[in-house]
């Protein structure tokens, strides 16, 4: 099964839906494995919400967390210049989980196609 990495608006609406067979992440897991960034928990854990730590901490440990390392620090430095040059800039952290998805030649799931859609070799699904 190929893996492909999640963006953290997937998890958010997967998290707060109520129906969890009719959102996209139930969909996505009938033909992918997934990978999370360590940008992605980042982004959760930045909330006050105790439980809700709990509830990531539980999930990431069920699937595989993805590190910023040197390689996705050289890919994320080549989307920065280039998003600059164009003037199309997007926050930082979706230029370093898109870099981190490239560096590991994987497709992000993402409903932020304004964003990840402007960083050139990024396989959006």
């Amino acid at each position: 099964m190929e893996m492909i990495c999640l963006d953290t608006n997937i998890l958010i609406s997967h998290k707060r839906s109520k129906q969890k067979n009719t959102i996209r992440l139930y969909k996505l897991s009938t033909q992918y494995s997934f990978a999370v960034t360590s940008i992605t928990a980042y982004e959760l854990f930045t909330g006050d919400n105790s439980a809700e730590d709990a509830f990531w901490l539980n999930f990431f440990s069920k699937i595989i967390m993805l590190d910023f390392n040197q390689s996705s620090a050289m890919e994320g430095g080549k989307i920065y210049k280039d998003l600059k040059s164009k003037g199309l800039m997007i926050d930082i952290e979706d230029i370093l989980i898109g870099a981190i998805a490239i560096s590991n030649s994987l497709k992000l799931a993402t409903d932020n196609i304004n964003h990840f859609g402007r960083i050139s070799g990024l396989q959006i699904i």
